[in-house]
């Protein structure tokens, strides 16, 4: 066949499934009298892959009139308490997270770009391949070194 390399249908099959992903987040900016609160409700199709030794979610976001972002959260079923996001489109970045991590990245909107810590003051995932789950992260973003904002998300993954 060329030098192409045929992969049995069945085997992508076992790896890949179809799931559904209620995202719950809070996000607060400012202190004292001056907190802004929102609150996020999504709920979007996507796809959990299982790839060698990373477990990948995928699904789309709107953001308003600015469009759609592609995030994959990924992690190692034998690390479970590492999570990274990563976020293409309207909005770009790579965020990880780990229990009272802090990480460095940069955070892309198309006319700006900023550079930002990630504070995770908590995570708790109990996503598998296998029955889907809850994931939860507590963290802050920094410009810095000053607290932008704290956001609470919860994923709900439930396979189809």
């Amino acid at each position: 066949m060329g030098g192409e390399t045929v992969h049995p249908t069945s085997f992508f099959a076992m790896n890949e499934k179809n799931v559904k992903i209620k995202l719950f987040a809070s996000i607060m900016r400012g202190e004292g009298d001056d907190v802004e609160k929102d609150n996020i409700r999504l709920t979007s199709e996507g796809l959990m892959r299982l790839d060698g030794d990373r477990l990948e979610i995928s699904y789309e976001e709107l953001m308003g009139e600015d469009g759609y972002v592609e995030n994959v959260l990924s992690f190692s079923p034998v690390e479970p308490n590492v999570v990274t996001i990563v976020r293409e489109g309207a909005a770009s970045t790579v965020m990880t997270f780990s229990e009272k991590g802090r990480y460095k990245c940069k955070y892309d909107v198309g006319f700006a770009e900023f550079d930002m810590t990630v504070a995770t003051q908590s995570i708790s995932n109990k996503v598998t391949f296998e029955k889907g789950g809850v994931l939860r992260l507590d963290y802050t973003t920094e410009i810095q070194g000053v607290s932008l904002q704290t956001s609470r998300f919860r994923f709900d993954v439930t396979c189809l």
